[in-house]
């Protein structure tokens, strides 16, 4: 499948070391999957390639990923803030109930009441829980990623329905 849809997986947050290492922030809570590719996508500025992956490791909260031709930091720094792409196929399937970046971004959000209140633009990460951006057509909206709140995701319809808490 040529065409099948790419995955964001990871970013380029920066260069590592001097033999051209790429520290990665993962997008997907399932790290294995870095292990074991061979090649991925890179989309920087715009533009995609092909990459084949010379060497995978975990540091920290990141991974240090090297690819082919990138042998020096200077090399490295042209990737800095690239997407990490995957085809869509590649990555597993998650338990019920535990979705990908991909399946948040872009839903359309509703009240139980069937209000359209807007699409999610971003998840922004607060280490307790995940906060929802929602941008509708008049106001902008951070909606915490828990059971309380979140009634109930739909990725076939690309639907959320959300109670929103009282302001205190």
């Amino acid at each position: 499948m040529e065409n099948e849809e790419l995955i964001t997986i990871g970013r380029v947050s920066r260069a590592h070391g001097l033999k051209g290492e790429l520290a990665v922030m993962p997008l997907i809570s399932d790290t294995e999957i870095f292990l074991h590719l061979g090649e991925v996508s890179v989309r920087t500025r715009g533009a995609t390639e092909r990459k084949k992956i010379k060497s995978v490791r975990r540091h920290k909260k990141s991974l240090l990923i090297r690819f082919e031709n990138c042998e020096t930091p200077e090399d490295a720094r042209l990737y800095l803030g690239a997407e990490i792409l995957v085809k869509k196929s590649v990555i597993p399937d998650l338990p019920e109930g535990v979705y990908y970046r991909h399946q948040i971004i872009g839903m359309k959000v509703y009240t139980g009441n069937d209000e359209y209140l807007g699409d999610v633009t971003a998840i922004i990460e607060t280490g307790s829980n995940d906060v929802y951006a929602i941008k509708g057509a008049d106001r902008e909206y951070l909606i915490p990623a828990i059971r309380d709140v979140v009634k109930e995701i739909d990725v076939e319809s690309n639907r959320m329905i959300v109670e929103l808490m009282e302001a205190v």
